[in-house]
């Protein structure tokens, strides 16, 4: 049984902001093709082309496209020293 997803080309879903994937992807790694970019270039929209709980896993699901962003959505698993 999988535990991953991943659409096939050209069929994505819909565009989603990176809020909205965090609520709908919870606790999931998730692979977008960004579609949205801010001032600093840093990825705030996309559509989700893959996602499981395991982020070794997206590789095998991701290989087919040509760029993409991967993104945890949820709480930092380790502390984050900034």
């Amino acid at each position: 049984m999988s535990t991953g997803s991943s659409v096939p080309p050209g069929e994505e879903g819909e565009e989603l902001s990176l809020q909205e994937i965090r609520g709908r992807y919870k606790d999931r790694w998730v692979a977008i093709t960004v579609t949205k970019r801010d001032r600093s270039l840093q990825p705030v929209g996309g559509v989700v082309v893959a996602d499981d709980p395991d982020r070794y896993r997206l590789r095998d699901m991701i290989a087919k496209y040509r760029e993409v962003c991967i993104v945890y959505a949820g709480d930092p698993l380790y502390p984050l020293i900034m």
